[in-house]
């Protein structure tokens, strides 16, 4: 089910400006024209050229909003802003089979300092969404609610990340907090250190809103929907991220009506679209709390001066990248439960085979890796680190 379609071609020109280490980047957003509303589109459309190009280039996607607004309410259509986007035009915008697609140019000079390794992608594992009270789902029968929104927020994030390979656990996880076991479970059995877990806690009717003169349909009503939010690094049982988004929209139907989160119709309703903004939010925040986080590599294999680890091109991996050895030690913490601890070595190794999952990486002095035991790690040399 996809509801909003966006089409994006990224382009890094020849730096042409007085910024240093800045470059343009051209992006296409594309919207779906709904009712007529061209200004809605425009904004939507506007907005995600802007995400797309910020998130292309490593800048900060918090200045999403202040962007797009500042565009679309300069008659030139040309903006200025202060910090790492400077000189965001709109170069073009065009309507076609019901969309809207507008294309922008931003003159872009992220901070490097901010994340020391994007290249490589995080795996992430997402827990299905659920409805916290039921009940509240039976007028418009929204049961299934839960599964499409987390359907639609899935969408957002591989729309919006460059940062994370996305996994869809079968099942939700409702516990606050997880076992060392129930940790560790995780990892060996979906591969991913970092978990998304999220439910709507509130999907309730509210008052009634304006005035009904049909005497055969009931009133129009407000319906709310509070989506709660976490992000944790569960190998190291800490969270990462943590929000309460709120949103609500009229609901213009009766209490008889039956009408399916799996469809269009649903989220053309005023309803729906109030949920897709929301979740588009969430996704977009998400995206900047994980895109920094050092990824870790686990030594799965060792073999004298080489090592085997379990990343390959699927997360970014190149040959000749370079890594730094983690020891890897488990102790009891204050209330007796195991944890990891992690402790840099002086060793070093380089990647001198890889395939889709996985590297071979060999010592850069080429001495015995002795000390260096199955379940240690490596993580990523940045440029700077090398030079």
């Amino acid at each position: 089910m996809r509801l909003t379609a966006f089409r994006l071609s990224l382009l890094a020109l020849p730096l042409y400006c007085s910024y240093a280490n800045a470059d343009w980047y051209e992006a296409t957003g594309q919207a779906v024209l709904r009712s007529g509303d061209s200004a809605a589109a425009r904004a939507a459309a506007t907005e995600d050229a802007v995400r797309k190009a910020l998130l292309y280039s490593g800048a900060s996607i918090r200045t999403v909003q202040q962007v797009t607004d500042g565009l679309l309410t300069q008659e030139s259509m040309f903006l200025q802003t202060q910090g790492e986007v400077h000189n965001v035009q709109i170069v073009s915008e065009t309507e076609e089979n019901g969309y809207i697609n507008v294309t922008i140019r931003a003159d872009i000079y992220p901070d490097q300092n901010q994340c020391a390794n994007l290249q490589l992608k995080k795996e992430l594992l997402v827990s299905p969404f659920f409805i916290e009270n039921r009940e509240q789902a039976i007028v418009g029968q929204l049961y299934e609610l839960d599964e499409a929104s987390t359907t639609v927020f899935i969408q957002k994030l591989e729309e919006s990340s460059g940062s994370s390979l996305i996994k869809l656990l079968p099942q939700s996880i409702r516990q606050q907090e997880l076992s060392y076991a129930d940790r560790g479970a995780l990892q060996r059995n979906y591969g991913g250190r970092y978990l998304l877990k999220a439910s709507l806690g509130d999907v309730s009717l509210g008052e009634r809103v304006g005035t009904n003169w049909s005497f055969w349909s009931d009133q129009d009503r407000e319906r709310f929907y509070q989506l709660q939010l976490e992000l944790s690094d569960i190998q190291e049982q800490k969270v990462l991220f943590s929000q309460k988004y709120q949103t609500s929209a009229v609901w213009g139907f009766n209490s008889t009506t039956v009408i399916s989160p799996k469809t269009q119709r649903f989220w053309q309703t005023d309803y729906g679209k109030s949920i897709e903004r929301v979740l588009n939010a969430a996704a977009q925040d998400v995206e900047e709390a994980l895109r920094c986080e050092t990824i870790l590599a686990d030594i799965t294999l060792v073999q004298q001066h080489k090592v085997l680890l379990n990343l390959g091109s699927r997360q970014g991996l190149k040959l000749g990248d370079e890594l730094t050895i983690l020891f890897r030690r488990q102790h009891k913490d204050s209330f007796g439960q195991l944890q990891d601890q992690l402790t840099v070595s002086e060793l070093k190794v380089k990647i001198t085979e890889l395939n889709h999952k996985n590297a071979w990486a060999e010592s850069i002095n080429m001495e015995l890796l002795a000390n260096v035991q199955v379940g240690d790690a490596a993580t990523l040399i940045n440029d700077k680190e090398q030079q």
